[in-house]
């Protein structure tokens, strides 16, 4: 718990909400502030529930590693995208994330069907996330 808890906070310190994001042309699925909070709140609970289930089934540990190497992925995310300002290196993350939340999947599969219920969801926001922040960078190329 305590690793998502500290690459969360890493994420959030680099969410910057500054004049060029208020001026960014933003797509019409973008979800709003509050929706973008409990978006990330419930990814990341699942996360902390896949992880917990995981450790509690020791042979299934390994499949903790792509998990923190995608919340590693996000703290970059919000760097690239809010702290250097370019949507396009964060769409370019998302697209490694999605490919990362697929891999997890996969290696769920048949190991711990709750967690592979679980991890669905995270693949479904990954996706969303890349597909609004293609359509920012097209937006305001």
């Amino acid at each position: 718990m305590g690793i998502v808890l500290l690459y969360a906070s890493l994420s959030a310190y680099f969410v910057k909400i500054d004049d060029w994001y208020a001026q960014l042309v933003l797509p019409r699925i973008a979800a709003s502030g509050q929706l973008m909070t409990i978006g990330w709140s419930l990814a990341y609970i699942l996360e902390i529930a896949i992880i917990a289930r995981l450790v509690y089934y020791r042979e299934h540990a390994k499949i903790i590693l792509p998990i923190v190497i995608l919340g590693i992925f996000n703290i970059i995310w919000c760097m690239a995208f809010f702290a250097f300002k370019s949507p396009l290196a964060g769409f370019i993350i998302l697209i490694a994330q999605c490919v990362i939340t697929v891999a997890i999947f996969i290696m769920l599969l048949r190991r711990d069907a709750i967690s592979m219920i679980l991890s669905q969801p995270l693949i479904a926001w990954y996706a969303y996330l890349a597909a609004v922040t293609y359509f920012i960078y097209v937006a305001n190329m």
